[in-house]
């Protein structure tokens, strides 16, 4: 598992460089949905509760990526609206820690991926939506693997969750290179 960790930490560090290139208001939400699948893959190398620390991570990874997705690709979501997300997915997230079960971390990922997917939909066959979308999916595969029992299962769940960092993150930052990015440097350019 070791292996699939570091590609996880590797991912979350693609990501927080990638969100730089991204609008200044979903830039801190996808560094925090760095660090949170950072800390996953730093609890499942060291193994210090790294089941806990993966109920939590992934399932509030999930919902502040679709809330930066909303501040990327629409407007900055309201204060109240942003908050009530993040609070119920952490809450649920805890809980499942807590309980063992799987589930009640599983359904604020899937509402979070159909969200992303809803805020990805309308422009689907351009680039920066397909990644999203992609990214939505890759947030579906995350919750189903951490269903799934075994070791298979558990490495789909890293290499997914690394999967959906890097997709909403490129996502935000190509945003903004096909909007034109009013003078901003992009964090991750094309090599000339």
């Amino acid at each position: 598992m070791t292996a699939f960790a570091l590609v996880l930490m590797l991912g979350a560090a693609a990501a927080w460089i990638a969100a730089g290139g991204a609008p200044l208001r979903a830039t801190r939400m996808l560094r925090l949905a760095a660090v949170l699948y950072g800390a996953l893959g730093l609890a499942e190398i060291t193994q210090i509760a790294a089941a806990a620390v993966a109920d939590i991570a992934v399932t509030l990874g999930a919902a502040v990526l679709c809330v930066a997705a909303y501040a990327a690709f629409r407007r900055t979501p309201r204060a109240l609206t942003g908050s009530l997300l993040l609070i119920i997915a952490a809450v649920c997230g805890i809980g499942a820690a807590a309980t063992d079960w799987r589930v009640m971390a599983a359904a604020p990922q899937l509402v979070s991926a159909l969200f992303t997917f809803l805020i990805a939909r309308p422009g689907l066959w351009r680039r920066p939506s397909l990644y999203l979308a992609l990214a939505a999916f890759s947030m579906v595969a995350a919750a189903a693997s951490q269903l799934a029992p075994g070791a298979a299962a558990h490495a789909g769940l890293l290499l997914f969750a690394a999967a959906s960092v890097i997709g909403v993150a490129l996502a935000s930052n190509v945003l903004v290179e096909q909007n034109g990015a009013g003078g901003r440097q992009r964090a991750i350019g094309r090599a000339r």
